[in-house]
């Protein structure tokens, strides 16, 4: 196997490449900017053979969406219903504030155009269309758009869902007049106008931006064929990624957790918390090896925008190492969520101004200036001790005591979002071993699990760019559903899996188009069932030995402790993916060993809760089985793990490392 993974970070862009069991990392400043000039500097510096596929997570999108910096584009949509994006749903986000921010819509109001079209539901799957716009009326209605200064267009039709060939209709003449074009049903074949329109819109407004961004890339990265990570944890091709940008917005933190979830395999855990701790944010989510398409989810927003394309369970906090750390007006200490970022950075960097988390870390030593990136970055320590004595002045305590009030801060809030995604969820986290990542996760893995009461945590190899290692190793995804809302009883297995085949089909056929093999290609199919009368469905995996009826009763009874076994369940939509998978770890038992003398770099003053003498561990020189007590600061291109004083590691097979108190 032959591939390189490329994630953009908010500080450092990583690449991965991977050759057989050869395995290189390579950081790079970010280049905010244009992005793709940090990809091409890391190519150089990886010296990388040409022809290997690169898998590319971009945050070009995302913070497109979250500055509000997208293309200026245009909504076509039945008469009445172009204010529908901002009406939304009568739900409130912020419940108690009395003056809420709402999201200013992506498209403003004098871009927002109508058409004569309307269609009834008159049976299950069935249209009733009363009114079509004419051709005239049409060619008006693309001289109009023109005139708006639109750059792309979202076509948004209800109960398009039920018959996406309305929408396509109107969308001829834009194609024709050369608009890139989004059609909500082509996009997203569901229900629910208001998330489906959010997503067309977002999907239209960002098409111009990232599609010129993937053409620079593809220009700068020479004859490397090129693949984009989607959020739902697959990879396809950056020319459907240039026309559907709304899949990829968290294709980083995706590629995360299947780089997490390889790790766990590799180390003999089916079920696991992973954090990832970059620059700028946290990403918590949880994995288990049997969840499939119920891992996914579709209900995602980005700047308070629904998106309904699948995506990874993720919750994610403005805390990072890059995290600024302040005293608010009433004396309270303060960690994020702004950040430092790439430029000026940290305070160690030699740029910045405010302090940071990874300043709190220098400070205590567990950073030493010599040895962060390799010695590649070099850490201003007198700029750090300057920093944390006008801080500690400002709290009236030592420094070392302000630097360790930042951590327990910064902490606090990684312990609230494995929260999020165990308890909030029904999921007990005392039995879910944390798996801990990013330039930043392996500082904090072993404190977070034992305030946790975790069994332990592990660190994968090369932590700071296991991002980029899941892009490497990311199966070709493709995603199709559609919508049922009917009786389950009226949906019989035969019946679903006639839907579900041609779905399968569809998404088979890109993955063909793509080049892949058709005997590699897998099925995998899901239903989206409720109650009748609920509002929101449970995700469940079509299986040819359950009874969907009683799976779901059961499922119901597990996510929320009761279950009405009486009531008539609805199916509401159906759901196909088709992937080609990477070849899959296993897990090895690897005999133990003693630590080697060659490891052992010498020591170093580092504070635990109090000061002692750790030793300082060269990761690369550990091989699978070796096994040693803390306290230790463990060492490594990437990234940097505390091993306290009580604490072991061992590393495992696949070379990564598993901390746990003794």
């Amino acid at each position: 196997m032959e591939m390189i993974g490329a994630d953009t970070g908010g500080t450092f862009t990583d690449l991965i490449l991977v050759r057989g069991d050869e395995v290189r990392a390579m950081k790079v400043h970010s280049t905010p900017a244009d992005p793709s000039l940090a990809v091409r500097d890391g190519l150089a510096a990886l010296d990388s053979p040409l022809g290997i596929e690169l898998v590319h997570g971009s945050t070009v999108g995302l913070n497109a969406m979250l500055t509000g910096n997208v293309s200026p584009t245009a909504l076509v949509t039945n008469e009445g219903f172009r204010d529908l994006i901002e009406i939304g749903r009568q739900d409130r986000p912020e419940l108690y504030a009395l003056h809420p921010n709402k999201p200013a819509p992506l498209i403003e109001r004098k871009r927002r155009f109508e058409v004569k079209q309307r269609a009834f539901p008159v049976a299950e799957g069935q249209l009733e269309i009363t009114a079509r716009p004419s051709k005239r009326e049409l060619k008006e209605l693309v001289e109009r758009v023109r005139r708006s200064g639109a750059k792309s267009v979202a076509i948004c039709l209800l109960h398009s869902y039920a018959d996406p060939e309305m929408e396509e209709e109107v969308a001829r003449p834009f194609r024709a007049a050369g608009f890139p074009v989004t059609c909500s049903a082509q996009l997203l074949k569901e229900h629910r106008e208001f998330e489906r329109f959010s997503t067309a819109t977002a999907n239209a407004s960002l098409v111009p931006i990232v599609s010129a961004y993937l053409e620079r890339l593809s220009d700068r990265i020479g004859d490397h064929p090129l693949s984009i990570m989607q959020s739902n944890g697959g990879a396809f091709p950056a020319s459907q990624a240039a026309k559907e940008p709304v899949r990829v917005l968290f294709s980083g933190p995706a590629g995360g957790v299947v780089g997490a979830a390889r790790a766990a395999a590799e180390a003999g855990h089916d079920e696991v918390v992973t954090l990832d701790m970059g620059g700028t944010s946290t990403d918590v989510a949880f994995h288990s090896s049997t969840a499939g398409l119920e891992e996914v989810v579709n209900d995602t927003r980005v700047a308070g925008h629904p998106i309904g394309t699948p995506a990874l369970d993720l919750h994610t906090i403005g805390c990072g190492g890059g995290s600024i750390v302040k005293v608010d007006a009433g004396g309270v200490l303060r960690v994020g969520p702004e950040s430092a970022g790439a430029s000026p950075g940290p305070v160690c960097y030699g740029n910045g101004s405010a302090l940071t988390v990874t300043d709190a870390h220098v400070m205590l030593g567990h950073l030493r200036p010599g040895a962060f990136l390799s010695g590649a970055l070099p850490l201003d320590m007198n700029a750090v001790k300057k920093g944390f004595k006008e801080l500690a002045t400002q709290l009236g305590v030592s420094q070392r005591v302000a630097a360790e009030g930042v951590l327990a801060v910064a902490r606090a809030a990684m312990r609230r979002a494995v929260g999020v995604m165990t308890m909030q969820r029904g999921r007990d986290q005392r039995r879910l071993p944390l798996v801990a990542f990013g330039g930043a996760g392996g500082l904090h893995a072993a404190a977070l699990a034992e305030s946790l009461d975790q069994p332990g945590a592990l660190i994968p190899r090369h932590p700071g760019a296991l991002s980029a290692w899941g892009m490497a190793h990311a199966d070709a995804v493709q995603d199709r559903s559609c919508t049922v809302l009917g009786e389950l009883s009226d949906w019989p297995r035969k019946r679903r899996r006639e839907v579900l085949k041609e779905l399968a089909e569809e998404a088979r056929a890109t993955l063909l188009s793509a080049g892949h093999p058709k005997r590699a290609i897998q099925i995998e199919h899901r239903l989206d069932l409720r109650y009748k009368g609920q509002s929101y469905e449970l995700a469940l995996s079509e299986s040819t030995h359950d009874d969907a009826a009683q799976s779901f009763h059961s499922l119901h009874q597990t996510r929320y402790g009761w279950s009405l076994d009486d009531t008539e369940i609805e199916l509401v939509h159906l759901r196909a993916r088709a992937l080609c998978q990477r070849p899959r770890p296993s897990f090895r038992q690897v005999p133990t060993k003693r630590l080697p003398q060659s490891a052992i770099l010498g020591t170093q003053k580092a504070s635990f809760g109090g000061v002692c003498s750790a030793r300082l561990i060269d990761r690369e020189a550990l091989a699978e089985g070796v096994r040693f007590r803390g306290p230790a600061i463990i060492e490594e291109y990437s990234g940097t793990t505390l091993l306290p004083p009580g604490w072991t590691a061992s590393v495992t097979s696949g070379r990564h490392i598993w901390l746990c108190k003794t």
